[in-house]
């Protein structure tokens, strides 16, 4: 009688122990695994890691059909390493406000039905998840934060994001995740910087929902398998390099009031701006004669145009517009109106042998290989074909970004002592310098442009300064890298 007791007490502090344990308790029966799917429910938010225990490493294929936070997406982001498919339809995301979070210190407050900052991307150690490859998203979710599903290159096929995800994409939130092949995208009001940059497999029509109204810089750049880009109707917002590298030509609903297209080029609505040239599009092109400006990056990496004809209407051409167009070749035409060309605008464009500047352009000029901008006294740029020595006019004040870069045929160049700026990679790869000439008594300050000579060979390339200022040379920072200099 007296072991009947003790035995039946025993299972009566049982039983009560197990029914006092929180919901997060591990004796719940709340985690099932059939056919190699593992099914959690009954948690409360934040409550996965206990839930799972030492099963957490094995887990391949998850379905979540309870409340989870930042916290949750943590643990599947960092103590998960064979999850491969993850269905989150049924999942509702609560609000947490902490550090225990997917976000580590960089986040404190996470918001509520939002797929949250850093859900599968590791600020810490900068690394993301590679062996995810399915993700079905919380049909209730409103936005997905920045840099949730950065660089997760594992994930594959058609990506859905939920209709119910009408406020924001988020920072880099799929950057980079190049195995995606198609997208469907809900109609979300703003589509943040670099949301989907990288995605360079995706194959699909890209179609902007009639939601949107902003897209950011460089959301879809270098997507370049993308068959078509609609553009809707109530799209007011298109940042700088949102499609560049985009081989797709661009159709505008006829409603929009703030963009158009014409020949799958994409303009703002008076035609004054030509925004974003296809990369796709080959041959020649002529601008109509109503653009004034070149976006930055507008015909960036253009490889198939041939040639280009500018009209005297357009008064500036912004930074990289042309970098890149391997096919461009001859004189590249400067006309009359354009009195503004950016930086960097003309890199690696290897072909164009010379510049032929409108005799009405009072800006710009052509001499000895180098276009030159006479109103600012700006060396812009010198044609990659120019060899042998070439003195910088001392009328000349200042030597652009990236001004001489892969000029390899160029054996010696002069600087005057008029020269006060030496902009970055300036003299980038001009691997066949074997003798430059700096005239200014000081050396000019290179702090800001310590890349000026990257690439040329320092063994072989003598570094002439005037008398007595070698020694101050040898220690200038970014002249000191040159292992000869010699006083004349």
């Amino acid at each position: 009688m007296k072991k009947l007791l003790i035995s039946i007490f025993s299972f009566i502090i049982f039983v009560t122990t197990f029914s006092s344990c929180d919901d997060d308790s591990i004796f719940y029966p709340k985690v099932k695994t059939a056919n190699g799917v593992t099914t959690v429910s009954g948690i409360r938010a934040g409550g996965l890691e206990k839930a799972l225990l030492l099963r957490m490493r094995f887990i391949t294929n998850l379905v979540i059909n309870d409340t989870i936070d930042s916290r949750d997406f943590e643990t599947m982001r960092d103590e998960m390493p064979s999850l491969t498919s993850l269905d989150l339809s049924n999942a509702t995301i609560a609000a947490y406000n902490g550090y225990e979070g997917s976000g580590d210190t960089k986040v404190y407050r996470y918001a509520a039905d939002a797929i949250p900052e850093y859900a599968f991307y590791n600020p810490v150690t900068t690394t993301a998840n590679k062996t995810l490859s399915y993700i079905k998203l919380p049909n209730n979710i409103k936005s997905i934060k920045d840099f949730a599903f950065n660089r997760c290159s594992g994930l594959i096929g058609n990506l859905v994001i939920p209709e119910s995800v009408k406020d924001t994409i988020g920072k880099s939130a799929f950057a980079f995740c190049e195995n995606l092949t198609g997208l469907t995208l809900a109609p979300t009001k703003y589509i943040a910087e670099s949301a989907f940059q990288g995605c360079t497999n995706l194959s699909a029509a890209l179609l902007i929902s009639d939601s949107t109204f902003t897209i950011k810089p460089y959301a879809f750049a270098g997507c370049e398998k993308i068959t078509s880009i609609s553009i809707s109707k109530n799209v007011s917002d298109i940042g700088t390099c949102a499609f560049y590298d985009c081989k797709a030509l661009f159709t505008v609903d006829a409603a929009n009031t703030t963009y158009l297209s014409s020949e799958g080029v994409l303009f703002n609505i008076d035609q004054s701006i030509l925004v974003q040239f296809p990369k796709g599009k080959t041959g020649n092109y002529i601008l109509p004669s109503s653009v004034s400006s070149i976006s930055p990056y507008a015909f960036a990496n253009c490889s198939g145009l041939s040639s280009v004809t500018i009209p005297a209407t357009t008064s500036s051409i912004e930074d990289y517009a042309f970098s890149g167009c391997s096919g461009l070749s001859g004189n590249f035409i400067i006309p009359s109106g354009l009195s503004n060309i950016g930086m960097y605008v003309f890199d690696d464009c290897s072909k164009i042998s010379g510049f032929t500047v409108d005799p009405l352009n009072t800006t710009f000029s052509f001499s000895d290989g180098a276009l030159l901008d006479t109103i600012s006294f700006i060396l812009k740029r010198c044609v990659q074909s120019k060899s042998g020595a070439y003195i910088v006019p001392s009328n000349i004040t200042s030597i652009d970004n990236s001004a001489f870069s892969n000029c390899a045929l160029l054996t010696s160049v002069t600087i005057p002592e008029t020269i006060s700026i030496i902009g970055k990679r300036a003299f980038y790869n001009c691997s066949g310098l074997t003798n430059i000439y700096a005239k200014a008594l000081t050396p000019i300050d290179l702090s800001g442009s310590i890349t000026a000579f990257d690439g040329v060979n320092f063994e072989k390339c003598y570094l002439h300064v005037p008398k007595t200022t070698s020694g101050i040379y040898s220690t200038a920072i970014g002249w000191n890298v040159f292992y000869n200099i010699i006083e004349n």
